[in-house]
Formats: C-alpha cells, structure tokens, sequence
C-alpha cells in the first residue's frame, strides 16, 4: 500500500471481524492531511501500541513488537510502501503486507469511506 495521492476525505479501516474492534486506520483529512489511528497486537494477544485516536506522523512511524517483529512500518515519505502486521487481541494473524505483497485472513474486516468522510471533533 502507497500513502500518496490519497483523495480527500477518504478513510480506509483494517479491523477484527470477531470483535469489530479498528486495527489500522489510515485516514485523510479535507485538505489532504494523512491521519492514522492504531491499536496494534502482537502474535502473542498483547497490546503493543494505542494511538489514541487519529494522529499525523510527519515523519512516519514504525512500531515493532517485544520480539522485533514489525508491526507497523509506515515511511515518512509518502511514495514509498507502507508495511503492517496486524492481529487481533487474541493473537490472531488477520492480515500482512511487505508494502508490495499483502496477504488476508479470514477475521480481517475492511471499511473505506469515501469523500463524506469527516475525521471526529476534538
């Protein structure tokens, strides 16, 4: 997955179908601000990273579990490939991508919202 030429006001969410609890959301605001919002797993169940909500990482982000397994490795320049490894609160695998590659399991539920897409008020 590539971050760049996002449309405005366009959200695409990587959830657990289980618990219907968000994973990975990557997000655009009107002008085109990349936001994202994690709650990231390891393979083990344990919660490893908590955004808190939609945030701007200018400077992109990577998050790696105890065992240095990568989680979330997003780049900071927009061009380049995004890398996740996403599981659910029970260490369930739900999908994984080297930014070229991206494999699905059967938990992964996927939402995008199109340009009526407003990030929530402060």
């Amino acid at each position: 997955m590539r971050l760049m030429n996002r449309r405005p006001s366009t959200s695409t969410t990587f959830g657990d179908a289980a618990s219907g609890e968000a994973i990975l959301q990557i997000a655009s605001d009107e002008n085109g601000l990349l936001l994202m919002s994690f709650h990231l797993y390891d393979a083990t169940g344990a919660l490893v990273a908590d955004s808190e909500g939609l945030t701007h990482y200018p400077n992109g982000v990577t998050i790696k579990c105890s065992r240095g397994e990568v989680l979330l490795d997003v780049p900071s320049e927009s061009s380049a490939d995004v890398s996740y490894c996403l599981y659910n609160s029970t260490g369930y695998l739900l999908t994984r991508s080297d930014g070229v590659r991206t494999v699905i399991y059967s938990l992964l539920r996927m939402e995008g919202v199109g340009r009526n897409w407003a990030p929530p008020a402060p």
